[in-house]
């Protein structure tokens, strides 16, 4: 299909996330150079300002035919971009394995984009990454988050989201175009035996088996006496698209459930240098992995 658009995302194959969003863009971008204001376009269209908001805003997928209807109004002549938008737009209404959790606010936009990232950083000062956790090191982990049993409902319920989150990358791994997962763990994420040693060991012991991929996944260790430690500001992952798709996208978790997404690139950028910096500065490659297995010793030993 000829390029009409420099556009990230058009005339590329992405998941519903990034279709959704680059839809609104698109839309939004060809309302205004067409010089209409919201008010008018709804008015034109028979839909309330709400609707037409939430759809540039990326909120709410719109059906294809709504696509060509909208670019009928704009004036847009060119067959291939409205194809192209007509197809991202059925793209984006495509059911997805996460929409049986109901996940909500930031944190579900989070799960939507990291199921679409073609690489994967993660920073983790206090636990071991959702996606690399093993479900005993995870039920323990979120029933001490919680202050809870770790048969408790809402445990579950976590657990078995972060299990189908792990359960959809290493799907994606088996595809033509594999993810990558990079992680970087603080010394005291490693020692920290949450949900006793037994368990502690173990997990220690996947992380090692999840390594000896390192075309998939590669282990980071920024240890306790690291001088320059430019990862104190706290935990984030940092999602990044194939080709132009979309770009960099920053999760960090808060407390309460405050979470933050960010796509701005002063975020991005600074985060994506803090990354470098504990790669530069931390343990990589063999010497992480060596620690891994060391603490893992202790563990087992004692």
């Amino acid at each position: 299909m000829p390029e009409t658009s420099d556009s990230p995302g058009l005339h590329t194959m992405v998941g519903p996330k990034i279709a959704k969003v680059n839809v609104a863009q698109q839309l939004k971008m060809l309302r205004e150079e067409a010089g209409l204001s919201v008010t008018s376009v709804a008015d034109a269209m028979e839909w309330s300002v709400s609707k037409l908001t939430r759809i540039e805003k990326g909120e709410v997928s719109i059906q294809p035919l709504e696509v060509r209807a909208l670019l009928d109004h704009y004036a847009v002549t060119d067959a291939n971009l409205v194809a192209e938008l007509a197809r991202l737009a059925r793209t984006s209404r495509s059911r997805q394995w996460y929409s049986r959790h109901r996940l909500a606010g930031a944190y579900a936009d989070f799960v939507a984009y990291e199921n679409e990232a073609s690489v994967i950083q993660a920073w983790q000062m206090l636990f071991v990454p959702g996606l690399l956790q093993t479900s005993d090191y995870a039920r323990a982990v979120t029933a001490r988050t919680l202050r809870a049993d770790p048969n408790d409902e809402q445990v579950r319920a976590r657990v078995e989201l972060r299990l189908d989150r792990q359960k959809a990358l290493f799907e994606r791994m088996d595809g033509a175009e594999a993810p990558r997962v990079v992680a970087i763990l603080d010394e005291s994420v490693l020692r920290r035996p949450i949900g006793g040693r037994a368990v502690m060991a173990r997990q220690l012991d996947h992380l090692l088996t999840l390594a000896e991929d390192d075309t998939k996944f590669a282990l980071g260790v920024a240890p306790l006496d690291l001088e320059h430690h430019s990862g104190l500001g706290g935990s984030f992952e940092l999602l990044k698209f194939s080709d132009k798709s979309h770009t960099d996208v920053l999760f960090v978790e808060g407390a309460a459930g405050r979470d933050f997404l960010l796509a701005d690139k002063g975020s991005t950028d600074r985060h994506n240098a803090l990354f470098q910096d504990l790669l530069d500065y931390g343990r990589t490659g063999d010497r992480a992995l060596q620690m891994i297995r060391s603490i893992r010793d202790g563990m087992q030993g004692d």
